[in-house]
């Protein structure tokens, strides 16, 4: 719409598989939190939050409950440095554990007199004036006023708020680094909003406020005393402490915030190669996915077909934005392990959270003509027919090189020279005025890698596979069939075997519109009943056999979810003109009738899988850009990595080329043919495609 540009409309990440939609062969989806081993399919398992402190200080209050009581005593002793934290300095055992519950109407109370009592002037509280050479100051609660001022002030701030028999203690905010009680509010709110709340709306509930138990104040008691003897272990943490397992939830600084600056820094944690170790995976995401501070509050998964793939649903990231909370699309991911399919989910909705986060230090607003170097005119981008900008209500507006407009500086895809992007074409969401909205906004190009280049590969390779799938369909080019022998690789085998068996007939074709390498297309044909007449997945890479993996797995993800919509009631589009969003394209061929205007694609001969030669060597950044520059096809690239996303294990890339035809969703916005398409001089098929 006018005023913003958003992908949360145009390309909400395959709609709304939700938990992913399943028909009477699919599992239930496991939902995984950081609480959450990675999992059976058919069960929630939830485990503690990886941080050793949390048994440290139980231990700790156990051995002094015990010594009290004259028992003996074992574990490490008090002053014991703790694992895992250089500036960990001790967790000190309180002298007396009184066992003794308190309300949490007498709470506030008795966390105030307990501070005066042990600490004095070592400690400030929110509520009364900043002490004069205080250790640390305590915000009982929410106080923001009181936050600043004791940021101004240089002093240390722990929250520490109480609920339901629960406490909650953290984060421990430092001057001068990333991190306090704003950005944890603004996790907090963000992760509520993409729960899903099952609880039956018509159901009377009876809330009865539990008293908070004595184990669990002395629990308190001594991270207070760490944290004003010096203490960093609850730095960027929001701790559970009530009568169960005391829960660690990490805290990702914002990306901007108006109280300590906002995330800053690098990743110091990868993503594990070992996938049989789901503590490591879960230590990796810590912060990202978490179900009371997460970004990504939960994810999914589930087996639509025995054999795999495992197909990961990652919730929406929410994002507190002026006061209001602003969702933004899932994450959707395929793996053949859990773990894949997992890492998969969570980088797909990292990626669109990031593009989502422009930086407004990055973004300069200018004429083409003023930009300093190189600039990607998007005069050049095929963008649409002067007959389209004439059509009442068409939402979008020719480029005019007259005003100002947001560009972004990226690079030629390979080098270091830089070059001027238009913003529009690299963000999924922004501000903008209606002069400024050239194109309809899709993730096309947007991929997210463990680094840089391997975020590059990906993002080229999607624009290099959907140029194909639309310049074939377009032009009407005839794919070829392959059949898939007994050099298959057995992973895919039983993949394509378990779609077979599902109830649809599998095909697979290489296109000869691929600007580089090869590109297969897997086609799912069903009854239009149960299975759509036909679904497709899509794959590019330098090897056939890799290309032709990527579009069976795709399939196996994209067609038992389009079969779960169908097998629900979804109605196909009646006619081009309903195809309004996303997820119509891929519904516009569920009967049968429709799968003529495949015909031509599936009708260009034969190949045996053994005889497509392998290459010597795997897709890379370097292959790509000399096979495409060779070709005349620019790629420019854009780091939109946004600063919180920066700690992360993931960088987020968007690809750019005006050279490569794009995708776009809804009858009437389909984007003009790309300059080597009309130069052919074949004749333009506008029929609906079927990417989604």
């Amino acid at each position: 719409m006018p005023g913003d540009t958003d992908n949360r409309t145009d390309d909400p990440t395959r709609a709304t598989p939700g938990r992913v939609a399943s028909g009477a062969t699919v599992d239930e989806p496991t939902q995984v939190t950081s609480r959450a081993g990675i999992l059976s399919v058919d069960e929630l398992t939830q485990v503690t939050t990886t941080r050793a402190l949390a048994a440290e200080v139980v231990a700790a209050v156990d051995a002094a409950a015990a010594a009290a009581a004259g028992r003996p005593t074992s574990g490490q002793p008090a002053d014991a440095a703790l694992p895992g934290d250089e500036t960990t300095k001790m967790m000190v055992v309180p002298k007396v554990v009184e066992a003794r519950a308190v309300s949490v109407r007498e709470w506030d109370r008795h966390l105030r007199d307990c501070l005066r009592q042990e600490f004095g002037s070592k400690v400030t509280v929110s509520g009364e004036p900043l002490v004069q050479g205080a250790r640390l100051a305590v915000v009982r609660g929410e106080d923001p006023a009181f936050e600043r001022r004791a940021r101004v002030a240089k002093l240390r701030v722990l929250t520490v708020t109480a609920t339901n028999g629960v406490v909650e203690v953290g984060p421990l905010a430092v001057p001068g680094e990333p991190g306090c009680a704003a950005c944890a509010r603004g996790r907090r709110l963000g992760a509520a909003a993409a729960t899903v709340d099952e609880r039956d709306p018509d159901a009377t509930t009876v809330v009865r406020e539990r008293d908070i138990p004595a184990e669990a104040i002395a629990v308190v008691d001594q991270m207070l005393r760490a944290a004003v003897e010096g203490d960093k272990a609850l730095v960027g943490y929001v701790v559970e402490v009530g009568s169960g397992e005391t829960l660690w939830h990490k805290v990702i600084p914002l990306p901007d915030c108006d109280l300590c600056g906002g995330a800053d820094g690098i990743a110091t944690v990868g993503i594990p190669e070992d996938e049989d170790d789901p503590e490591a995976l879960l230590q990796a995401l810590a912060g990202w996915v978490d179900p009371l501070t997460g970004v990504i509050p939960w994810v999914s998964v589930s087996e639509p077909l025995t054999g795999g793939p495992y197909v990961g649903t990652a919730a929406p990231p929410h994002l507190v934005v002026g006061g209001e909370v602003r969702s933004m699309p899932i994450g959707w991911g395929k793996g053949m392990t859990r773990h894949a399919a997992i890492v998969s989910a969570v980088g797909e909705a990292i990626e669109r959270y990031s593009a989502s986060l422009p930086d407004p230090d990055r973004v300069v607003w200018a004429r083409a003509a003023d930009l300093d170097g190189e600039v990607l005119d998007p005069r050049e981008f095929p963008l649409y027919e002067p007959e389209q900008y004439a059509a009442r209500g068409f939402p979008y507006v020719a480029y005019d090189r007259r005003i100002d407009h947001p560009w972004v500086r990226g690079s030629w895809l390979g080098t270091d020279k830089a070059v001027w992007v238009p913003a529009v074409f690299s963000y999924l969401a922004m501000g903008l005025l209606p002069e400024h909205l050239i194109a309809q906004g899709t993730s096309n190009g947007l991929a997210a890698g463990t680094d840089a280049d391997s975020a590059a590969v990906c993002a080229t390779l999607e624009l290099v596979e959907r140029d194909a799938m639309m310049c074939a369909w377009l032009s009407g080019a005839k794919g070829r069939f392959v059949e898939l022998d007994d050099t298959l690789d057995i992973e895919v085998a039983d993949v394509v075997e378990a779609l077979r068996e599902a109830g649809p007939a599998v095909e697979v074709y290489v296109l000869p519109t691929s600007a580089y390498g090869t590109t297969a297309i897997a086609l799912a044909i069903g009854d239009g009943r149960r299975w759509p007449a036909i679904s497709l997945g899509l794959g590019s890479d330098r090897s056939p056999r890799a290309a032709i993996r990527a579009a069976v797995l795709e399939l196996a993800q994209t067609a038992p979810h389009l079969a779960a919509l169908l097998r629900d009631g979804h109605r196909a589009p009646r006619h081009a003109g309903e195809v309004r969003e996303m997820l119509d394209h891929a519904a516009f061929y569920f009967p049968p009738a429709r799968m003529e205007a495949f015909d031509r694609l599936r009708c260009g001969g034969t190949s045996r899988l053994a005889d497509l030669p392998e290459p010597a060597f795997d897709t890379s950044v370097a292959d790509l850009a000399g096979h495409l520059g060779t070709a005349g096809i620019r790629v420019a690239v854009v780091d939109v990595t946004s600063a919180d996303v920066a700690t992360s294990p993931f960088r987020v890339v968007r690809a750019v080329s005006p050279d490569l035809q794009p995708i776009s969703y809804g009858h009437g916005v389909h984007r003009a043919p790309v300059a080597r398409l009309r130069h052919r001089g074949v004749p333009i098929r506008r029929l609906v495609h079927p990417i989604w």
